[in-house]
């Protein structure tokens, strides 16, 4: 079996090719995505995106060899698109559909990987590297507090200056982008010039794992503390915790890259709103690498992010963990590989 328990192992810093597409979507394009009928924006929002991807071909064939071979080459009509639903409607899908569509150099990430990376290398040295590509694609883009409103600001007109493309996922229209978080004038004047620069693509649906799992569904990878010691080398929770607290979370795909499957002895509620973070960053690490979860454990996904320290805006962070962990709870035992439903997200 493959190393089963997170380590803290030596790192490199990360270089444009650290930025790709989970392998959870690999295979991700537009033709695997299936749009529900009941939602005709599903089907638009494809399209919009397909083209938008194939604009960086088109407009290089048009340009011709010479402008291939300079930095900037042929720009697309478009600087940044915006696909806002909420989670488990296709998003993810397709913005990985696009990355893998368009042949530029390119970065996917999430925003939380933005956070970490700009916390890491500083934002000047974070602009110098993303701004290789030519092609941004940042998923679950949210702005839960002043800090991230003002890295984010300063990041996107950073690299449209530097002649990148973005395109961006989240859960809120761009105008609303944190509405209601924080008052500050300074804040709601950036918030509305970020806004500006985006189209907006709505995509509407429901959550497909409450379709497939409904929430009553038992979770038979939630098992009893001999069950998980012969299936797995558990790794107790306390020590989980301070690994997430040791190890920048940048690095949390590097240190669970060889695992066969995740075993958390002692999963309990998280009273610390940072380690809920942590935690939630972590397990879309997991989850984006499809690695079979098993936990022992008093309490459901449902109880692990107490009310107590508030959800206020990071309340779609915590409610798409929970949907993550559900899905992956609720797969069988005897299920070799972690939870597969690409197309979904």
């Amino acid at each position: 079996m493959s190393r089963a328990q997170p380590d803290r192992r030596d790192v490199v810093p990360p270089t444009l090719a650290s930025f790709v597409v989970p392998p959870r979507f690999d295979d991700a394009t537009f033709d695997s995505y299936q749009p529900d009928p009941g939602y005709p924006s599903q089907e638009r929002a494809r399209d919009r995106l397909s083209v938008a991807a194939h604009d960086f071909d088109n407009g290089d064939a048009r340009r011709g060899l010479l402008s291939r071979l300079r930095r900037g080459g042929a720009q697309p009509g478009w600087q940044a698109l915006y696909l806002d639903g909420r989670f488990g409607v296709g998003k993810t899908h397709l913005l990985a559909a696009a990355s893998h569509a368009a042949c530029v150099p390119k970065a996917y990430l999430s925003f939380a990987d933005l956070t970490y990376a700009v916390g890491a290398l500083g934002m000047p040295q974070a602009v110098e590297l993303l701004g290789q590509a030519r092609l941004i694609c940042l998923d679950e883009f949210e702005l839960d507090d002043p800090g991230n409103t003002m890295l984010a600001t300063s990041f996107v007109r950073a690299v449209l200056e530097r002649g990148a493309r973005l395109i961006v996922t989240s859960n809120t229209l761009p105008g609303e982008l944190g509405r209601g978080r924080f008052s500050a004038d300074e804040f709601e004047r950036e918030i509305g010039s970020l806004a500006a620069v985006f189209e907006s693509i709505r995509i509407d649906g429901d959550d497909y794992r409450h379709r497939r799992f409904g929430n009553d569904d038992a979770l038979p990878r939630i098992v009893p503390r001999d069950v998980l010691d012969d299936q797995a080398e558990p790794i107790r929770w306390l020590e989980l915790q301070r690994l997430m607290v040791t190890i920048p979370p940048i690095h949390f795909s590097d240190m669970i890259r060889d695992f066969d499957v995740l075993a958390i002895d002692g999963l309990a509620p998280i009273e610390d709103q940072d380690m809920a973070l942590r935690f939630v960053h972590f397990i879309d690490k997991v989850y984006d690498r499809s690695i079979p979860l098993l936990v022992s454990s008093d309490c459901l996904p449902e109880d692990l992010f107490p009310p107590s320290y508030g959800y206020g805006g990071f309340e779609r962070k915590f409610r798409r963990c929970q949907s993550r962990l559900h899905e992956m709870l609720a797969q069988p035992l005897d299920q070799p590989h972690g939870a597969e439903l690409a197309g979904e997200e």
